[in-house]
């Protein structure tokens, strides 16, 4: 039974069908999460509001809260914060960080595993912040939620790293498809923000999860296209393009703006709150609730106010006016502690931006604001996030507007180079470069990375002391196996300062003066040397520029840390190496093992045909045992050659 086991592991571990059906499967356990995350949301806001969407009905609550009045829009945030704000402190904490960053994280500078119990919690928690009036999207729990249920598949199966990788992405991707009714756009946001990877391969794994998530959510829930707009959009003309042109470099901008009022709210409240982390939900809640008094259009989501903007019902000044109440609303959800996503507020802030644009470009036209508010969402998406594949995608599946896709990919081109422009970090990595952590770092993803000295470092093979004499370093020298070794001034390796390194060269110049008796301070040492702190890049142009078999590590005070040298670093890539080939023979599918079977096949023919040749050849010579002799094939018989030229002659 346990070789079965093992075999059946093994197929899911390393080979592709195998891995095909683990995604499977995450793309289900992630659309199941996804439906009951959106369901919900819409039950909380329900019951708080009376309405599962309260900005589409914008009057009183009939909710729980009807007694309230108008005064609901506060008492909702504090209700959900009281129970959210406890339950984060309690069980959310996550190394690796929540949402889209932490998944990134895990997926580029991780194993790709995503704790579950983190996740479900900060799913909650979203759904309650979202219910209870925060300004916030689902993106982020939903990507937490399905890079989790992956992780934890691909745990259960104990697949390699790679593969586990993947397997989280997709159930971002699924998780992502499945609330957005998006499967395509889940698929490239994976590929394209969580993954960096476009290999084929990793896009199939992707695409059958997120097929597997929504065909499931459509069983659970009523689908239909997020945005209800006029259909027979269409931008063609030179000018309307001149405007599709403004509004992609605008957006851009404005995406960039977003991002950079969300984290400075951040680091305001930050340096602000003094208290224990559970009560700042609490406290914050009373902000949320003071800017829903003033604007009860930024409840949750605000789906229905989107809506109505693009079917041009708002006036210029009240769509610039939403769009900033918009990103001052979610700027403080997330840094008062509420739990939600960035991807949906920006889709909101674009379609307020691209109305507005709509609006003073064509005002006699009541289809401007939303054909110019569908690209404004794509612009400020990709702003924000610098992911342009799945921005045209995400939008054309939302909305359904095909004939727009040119317009659209001239926006979100100009939003991508505007951002790239105005700073290197988007709206998902700026916060893991506050944690410390640059994902987008090349020298990060090499072989050693940014790793400092002090943790290349290993014990000094052997440490002399400055009063040793020659005979005896020499001693030391042959014993050690080293060219060179540390000498300190003293014989407390932990306490005395390191006063250079030793050559065996220069100590057996020196005894061939006869004196062997005197001291290692009396040579000249070798004063080359990495300091703790020093890069990968460091210590290997040392390494190299020396000449040296090892270099000592020291502190900022001179003392010996450690020793860092080629072998070790060696055989670190060898290590490296080693892992990636194992892993590539150990991987395999039906079509590599007719290929093996097929090479297998191909070279017993060929030996069997050599074997008969050379079978042949044997043959023929036994019944021919002149066959070798003379070009012709025919035995030559032999001359006698006469002892002299008269002899011959006669």
């Amino acid at each position: 039974m346990s070789g079965l086991r093992d075999r059946i592991l093994g197929y899911f571990r390393y080979n592709r069908s195998g891995l095909l059906i683990l995604a499977a499967l995450v793309g289900l356990g992630s659309g199941l999460g996804a439906t009951a995350f959106r369901l919900g949301i819409d039950a909380w806001s329900e019951f708080l509001t009376g309405a599962p969407d309260y900005s589409v009905s914008m009057g009183p609550s009939f909710g729980a809260l009807a007694i309230m009045g108008p005064w609901f829009v506060v008492v909702a945030p504090l209700i959900s914060a009281a129970i959210y704000g406890p339950l984060m402190a309690k069980f959310g904490g996550a190394s690796t960080g929540h949402g889209v960053g932490g998944v990134m994280f895990s997926a580029r500078r991780k194993d790709g595993s995503v704790n579950l119990k983190p996740a479900v919690t900060t799913t909650v928690a979203s759904t309650l912040t979202i219910g209870g009036g925060g300004s916030v999207g689902p993106e982020g729990p939903i990507a937490e939620l399905g890079a989790a249920v992956g992780s934890l598949l691909g745990h259960i199966f104990k697949v390699p790293e790679k593969p586990l990788r993947t397997l989280a992405a997709a159930g971002t991707a699924a998780g992502i498809a499945a609330a957005f009714d998006a499967p395509l756009a889940g698929a490239f946001f994976a590929m394209e923000v969580i993954l960096v990877d476009f290999t084929a391969e990793t896009f199939g794994f992707v695409v059958i999860s997120c097929v597997a998530s929504s065909v499931l959510a459509d069983h659970l829930m009523d689908k239909t296209l997020s945005l209800s707009l006029p259909t027979g959009l269409v931008i063609g003309e030179g000018s309307d393009l001149g405007v599709v042109a403004t509004l992609g470099i605008l957006g851009g901008v404005i995406g960039v703006l977003f991002s950079r009022i969300h984290f400075r709210t951040k680091d305001l409240i930050d340096w602000a709150w003094h208290g224990p982390s559970w009560l700042r939900p609490i406290v914050g809640s009373l902000l949320i609730g003071g800017i829903l008094l003033i604007w009860p259009e930024m409840y949750g989501e605000s789906n229905g106010v989107l809506d109505r903007a693009l079917h041009g019902r708002y006036t210029l000044v009240l769509l610039v006016i939403l769009m900033l109440a918009k990103i001052v609303a979610t700027s403080v959800t997330l840094a008062v502690g509420g739990v939600g996503g960035v991807f949906a507020p920006s889709l909101f802030i674009g379609g307020m931006l691209g109305a507005a644009v709509g609006t003073v470009a064509s005002p006699g036209n009541a289809a401007a604001a939303a054909m110019f508010g569908v690209v404004g969402m794509g612009a400020v998406f990709t702003g924000a996030a610098r992911a342009p594949i799945t921005g045209v995608i995400l939008i054309i599946e939302m909305t359904g507007q095909y004939d727009l896709l040119l317009p659209l990919m001239l926006a979100i081109a100009l939003a991508t180079g505007v951002s790239r422009f105005l700073t290197r970090t988007t709206i998902y990595t700026e916060e893991l470069r506050k944690r410390g952590e640059d994902i987008d770092d090349p020298v990060r993803a090499t072989l050693v990375g940014r790793t400092p000295a002090r943790a290349l470092m290993q014990r000094p093979p052997t440490v002399l002391p400055a009063t040793m004499n020659l005979a005896d370093a020499a001693q030391a020298l042959r014993s050690s196996d080293c060219y060179r070794l540390p000498v300190i001034d003293g014989d407390d390796p932990d306490n005395d300062r390191w006063l250079g390194c030793v050559s065996a060269f220069s100590v057996a110049e020196a005894r061939l003066e006869g004196d062997d008796q005197r001291t290692i301070d009396s040579l000249v040492l070798n004063r080359e040397h990495v300091r703790s702190e020093d890069s990968p890049t460091t210590v290997l142009r040392t390494l190299l520029e020396s000449h040296a078999e090892g270099l000592p590590v020291i502190d900022h005070n001179g003392l010996l840390l450690g020793w860092v040298s080629q072998e070790d670093m060696v055989r670190r890539l060898y290590r490296h190496q080693r892992r990636a080939l194992e892993a590539a023979e150990a991987r395999t599918s039906f079509g590599a093992r007719m290929y093996a079977y097929e090479q297998i096949w191909l070279r017993r023919l060929r030996e069997a045909a050599t074997a008969e040749r050379d079978a042949q050849a044997r043959w023929s010579v036994r019944m021919n045992p002149w066959h070798s002799h003379g070009q012709s094939g025919v035995a030559q018989p032999k001359r006698k050659h006469s002892r002299n030229t008269a002899d011959s002659a006669e």
